[in-house]
C-alpha cells in the first residue's frame, strides 16, 4: 500500500484537532496538580427523554394522581423510599440498592431556559454548555483531554455505544467506539484486521515524523487497543448473572474492561426509548425494570470483581415530561427532571427537595439544581479533576460522596 492510500485509510477513523483551545490548556495544567487516583465513571444515558415523575414517584401528593389520572402508579404499589416519594413498582431492584446506601437520587434537575426539542437538550447536556453556540468538545472529552499523560499507550475513555456521544468528543485525546475496534483485533476474522495489516506495514512501524507518523502512532495505539480489548475477557471470571438484554449485557462489558485493569477512567452506555408519547405505562415500566434489574447486576458483579469502591455510575436523560398526562396514555417533552449516582462510595439519600407540583412553569416541573452541578461534583471528588476548566464555569457543589 502507497503512502497516499495509508493516510486516506486512517483518516476514517483518526481525526486531527486543529489546535488546543486556552481552556483546554488551563484544565490540563490543573489536572496535572490533582491528585491522580483509580476511579472509574460509567456514564449511562435514558436516550429519549425519561418521565421522571413516574420513575421517582410524589405518592402522597394529590396533584400527581390529579394529573397522572391513568398513568398515576397506586400508592399501594410505589417502592417506598420515605413516607413521601417512592419508585416504579418494577424498580425494586434499584429500591433495594438505595436500602443499602448505594443510590443518590438528584430531584429537580435541569438547566435555565429549557429546551424541549431532543437534539438541543441533549447537546446542552453532552457539551455542559447552555450557550447558543456551544463547544464541539464534550465535558468527559475535556475531562479526558485534561487528565491524559502524553503519549498514554491505551485510551482512558470508551464508548460502548454504536458511535462515539457527544460528551466523549476530545480535542486532543483519540476516545474510541468498542465495537468499532473489535473489528480490528488480530484475531477478529474481520476484513478490519486484513486493513489492519496492510496499514501496520505501510505505515513504517511509526517512525515517520510529520501527519504520516501521528497517524501511524494512532493507528498503532487503536491497534494496541483492540488487541488488549480482546484479551480483557480471559481475566474476567463471575458468579453473578446478568440478565440478558442489551443494556446487562453492556454493563457486563464495562465489567470486564475494568477488570482487565487497562487504566480506563470513562465508559459510555446508552439505552433507548423513553421517548414515550404514546401507551407509555407498559414500555416506561418495561424500560425501568431493565434499568434496574442492570444496574443491580452490575453492582453484584464489581463486588465480586473487588472493584466496587473504585466505580459509579452517573444516570441522566436529557429533559423529563411534562406533569399532565396526554390523551394517548403517554406524556410529551417536559423540563426538570431527576438523576441517578449508584455505587459504594456514593452517599446514598434523596438530595435536593422534590420539585413542586402546584408552580409549574408552562406545564413543567420547575428545576433547583443544575445538571452542571452534579457533573462539578462527580468531577472534582471522584475523578480528581477540577471542575471548572471543563465546565467553563464554578458550579456549587453537592454533598455525593462518602469521605
Amino acid at each position: 500500500m502507497r503512502r497516499r492510500e495509508f493516510l486516506a485509510s486512517s483518516v476514517a477513523f483518526v481525526s486531527l484537532a486543529g489546535g488546543v483551545p486556552e481552556l483546554f490548556a488551563r484544565a490540563a495544567e490543573e489536572s496535572a496538580r490533582a491528585d491522580r487516583n483509580d476511579h472509574a465513571l460509567v456514564v449511562l444515558e435514558l436516550a429519549g427523554g425519561n418521565d421522571g415523575l413516574n420513575t421517582v414517584i410524589p405518592y402522597e401528593n394529590p396533584l400527581y394522581y390529579r394529573n397522572r389520572r391513568t398513568l398515576g402508579i397506586p400508592k399501594k404499589n410505589v417502592v417506598r423510599l420515605n413516607d413521601q416519594i417512592g419508585l416504579h413498582p418494577r424498580m425494586a431492584a434499584l429500591g433495594e440498592l438505595f436500602k443499602e446506601g448505594r443510590v443518590a437520587i438528584v430531584q429537580g434537575v435541569g438547566y435555565p431556559q429549557p429546551d424541549r426539542s431532543h437534539f438541543r437538550s441533549m447537546e446542552i447536556w453532552h457539551s455542559a454548555s447552555t450557550e447558543p453556540a456551544p463547544p464541539s468538545t464534550g465535558w468527559l472529552g475535556r475531562f479526558l483531554d485534561a487528565s491524559a499523560p502524553d503519549g498514554e499507550a491505551f485510551p482512558r475513555g470508551l464508548s460502548l455505544t454504536g458511535s462515539i456521544p457527544q460528551a466523549l468528543q476530545a480535542a486532543k485525546v483519540v476516545v474510541p467506539v468498542e465495537a468499532q475496534l473489535t473489528s480490528f483485533s488480530e484475531t477478529s476474522g474481520n476484513p478490519a484486521s486484513a486493513l489492519r495489516r496492510k496499514l501496520s506495514a505501510a505505515s513504517g512501524a511509526g517512525t515517520e515524523t510529520g501527519p504520516a507518523g501521528f497517524l501511524s502512532r494512532q493507528a498503532d495505539t487503536l491497534y494496541r487497543t483492540a488487541d488488549k480489548l480482546g484479551q480483557s475477557t480471559q481475566s474476567y471470571k463471575s458468579s453473578v448473572e446478568y440478565p440478558g438484554d442489551e443494556l446487562a449485557q453492556k454493563l457486563r462489558r464495562a465489567s470486564q474492561i475494568l477488570k482487565a485493569g487497562l487504566g480506563v477512567r470513562v465508559l459510555f452506555v446508552s439505552q433507548d426509548g423513553y421517548d414515550t408519547h404514546a401507551g407509555q405505562a407498559d414500555a416506561h415500566g418495561g424500560l425501568l425494570e431493565t434499568l434496574a434489574n442492570a444496574l443491580s447486576a452490575f453492582q453484584r458483579d464489581l463486588v465480586e470483581q473487588k472493584l466496587a469502591d473504585r466505580v459509579t455510575v452517573l444516570v441522566f436523560s436529557e429533559f423529563g415530561r411534562r406533569v399532565d398526562e396526554n390523551a394517548s396514555g403517554g406524556t410529551d417533552h417536559g423540563a426538570a427532571s431527576c438523576m441517578f449516582l449508584v455505587g459504594a462510595k456514593v452517599k446514598g439519600g434523596l438530595i435536593g427537595e422534590y420539585p413542586s407540583l402546584e408552580k409549574l412553569g408552562e406545564g413543567d416541573l420547575i428545576y433547583h439544581t443544575d445538571f452542571r452541578s452534579v457533573y462539578a461534583s462527580v468531577l472534582e471528588r471522584w475523578l480528581g479533576c477540577p471542575s471548572k476548566p471543563t465546565l467553563g464555569k464554578p458550579f456549587p457543589r453537592l454533598d455525593l460522596f462518602q469521605g
